[in-house]
């Protein structure tokens, strides 16, 4: 069987996932088609394009190779990053309509605050109205994601819950220094990011708690927060680094027992808490991440609401408190077992099972084994 997925760039964030799914099966091809190769705001954060093994890429077709990709590959399952979404994204899909090919989107949610949400819940409601009855089957990330497509209308029966199932490589962890609680960030420093509110509810909460808190990135909001963190007396416990590149980052885990990801705006999924993860750390994020769904307060971390006035700060008491969690290992079990590309492999080809061959529709794999 021939998979062919539709989307903007070739992600680090899609790399194992689709490496996993040309590796599930003997005889199983994996094409990728992008728009580009990556994009300027993803090589400022360090990365780089990815090589894959087992999945044939195609960059920037246009709209007759398109058409021909598609002709060629008629009776494969496509897989499409959104609806209408882009002039190639848009020409893969009509094409696949026209040539009744068996579709799945593979899609995060929209952002729906203000008037330019609402105007794009119109829009999806029309292209719903246009669309919906030739899609299989949607790949929501995210409760947001879900709740988005079910208010849309379509199917419960063919949307499933969907995640960035990735593999990273562990870390070699290194030991603590005594009772000091390690805590890693990497991404923007924006106010969607909430890093900055997070940074200072945790300065306000930490007193003279022993801890240790790695920024890495850079943003709009940078220079004031070092000065914030400068003035107050903490530039020894919460440092910010330039973004590393992936391999480089990945390889840092090792040194932490915490990550976060404080989201105070849409965050479709956030693929640094489920990174951290697969490495044992336990992990604080909002509830506005995608990823927030997998965390269970109290084992694998904690998630906080921005909108309790008090819960930041009682999420950062209790993760300096950093007791009563589940172990690094039994973390970055569940976690293989839940999250991993292969996970996410097991889980895609339990959809196509269910949707096209009248399968029994498959649980969340993050739900599986308990954490």
């Amino acid at each position: 069987m021939t998979y062919v997925f539709w989307q903007g760039i070739i992600s680090i964030h899609q790399k194992s996932f689709l490496e996993a799914v040309a590796a599930y099966a003997p005889g199983n091809k994996v094409l990728l088609v992008v728009e580009q190769d990556i994009t300027p705001y993803r090589e400022n954060m360090g990365w780089e394009v990815p090589q894959m093994q087992g999945v044939t890429i195609v960059v920037g077709p246009d709209r007759t190779r398109t058409a021909e990709l598609v002709r060629t590959h008629k009776d494969a399952i496509h897989v499409i990053g959104g609806i209408k979404v882009g002039a190639m994204l848009s020409a893969a899909f009509d094409e696949c309509i026209r040539h009744k090919c068996r579709v799945g989107v593979m899609t995060e949610p929209y952002n729906h605050e203000g008037w330019k949400g609402m105007l794009r819940t119109m829009k999806y409601r029309y292209l719903g109205v246009r669309y919906f009855r030739h899609i299989q089957f949607v790949l929501a990330i995210g409760k947001l994601g879900v709740a988005q497509y079910t208010r849309l209308g379509f199917p419960q029966e063919r949307l499933f819950p969907w995640a960035y199932f990735i593999t990273v490589p562990t870390a070699t962890k290194q030991p603590a220094n005594s009772d000091e609680v390690r805590i890693i960030y990497a991404g923007r420093i924006e106010a969607p990011k909430g890093i900055s509110r997070f940074v200072q509810q945790l300065m306000a909460t930490a007193g003279n708690r022993r801890f240790r808190f790695d920024i890495y990135g850079t943003g709009s909001e940078e220079a004031a927060l070092k000065e914030s963190i400068a003035a107050a007396g903490f530039a020894d416990r919460i440092n910010i680094h330039p973004f590393l590149k992936y391999d480089e980052l990945l390889a840092q885990y090792g040194r932490y027992d915490w990550v976060v990801l404080p989201s105070a705006g849409k965050d479709g999924w956030g693929v640094i808490v489920s990174e951290g993860l697969l490495n044992g750390l336990k992990a604080v994020c909002s509830n506005i991440c995608g990823v927030s769904r997998v965390i269970t307060n109290g084992r694998n971390g904690l998630v906080f609401d921005w909108q309790d006035n008090a819960g930041c700060a009682n999420t950062i008491q209790a993760m300096l408190d950093n007791k009563g969690f589940a172990t690094e290992e039994a973390i970055a079990q569940w976690a293989q077992t839940g999250i991993s590309a292969e996970a996410g492999a097991r889980y895609f080809f339990a959809i196509t099972d269910n949707v096209y061959n009248d399968k029994t529709r498959p649980g969340l794999p993050w739900e599986q084994t308990c954490i």
